[in-house]
């Protein structure tokens, strides 16, 4: 299976009491926050985590500060207006200098400058937490809330 028919395969998924999840679980890390073992699980399972994290990290990352600061290191950021699917994109829900929260481009409107992403720990509507949420949903987020993306590595090639 491909990463789209992956991930569309998590959405509905809620946690158990105390973040207990699957994802948490594959991690060896479970009742945790887990958005970024999400996302890295779904890049494992496409036989795509080569293109998103070092061969140390061979499960991808727990943390998206430390996510975001290594794909940094590895000149993997694109400009927001460039996002594709499968792009890894970092939300900045507060006013520190952290990410909040990770996901995965499906869909991109640079016209409504809005992208639908793929998102686990998140609640599905507004009135919910959005980086500390009980599942995982395609949501839409605006460009306000973005403060990174980062675009997956051609695997074996080292290239964006």
């Amino acid at each position: 299976m491909n990463l789209t028919e992956i991930a569309d395969g998590y959405i509905g998924y809620t946690e158990g009491p105390n973040n207990d999840t699957t994802f948490g679980k594959w991690y060896k890390l479970n009742h945790q926050p887990w958005c970024a073992m999400s996302a890295s699980k779904i890049f494992h399972e496409a036989g795509m985590i080569k293109a998103v994290a070092p061969k140390t990290n061979p499960k991808g990352f727990a943390s998206c500060d430390q996510w975001l600061k290594y794909l940094t290191a590895n000149n993997q950021l694109v400009p927001i207006g460039q996002a594709q699917r499968g792009d890894i994109v970092f939300f900045q829900f507060d006013s520190d200098a952290q990410p909040d929260h990770v996901g995965i481009v499906r869909y991109h409107n640079t016209k409504l400058k809005y992208m639908n992403v793929w998102e686990g720990n998140t609640s599905d509507n507004k009135k919910g937490s959005q980086s500390n949420g009980d599942g995982f949903y395609l949501k839409r987020r605006k460009y306000d809330t973005i403060m990174a993306v980062a675009r997956p590595t051609s695997i074996g090639t080292g290239k964006k």
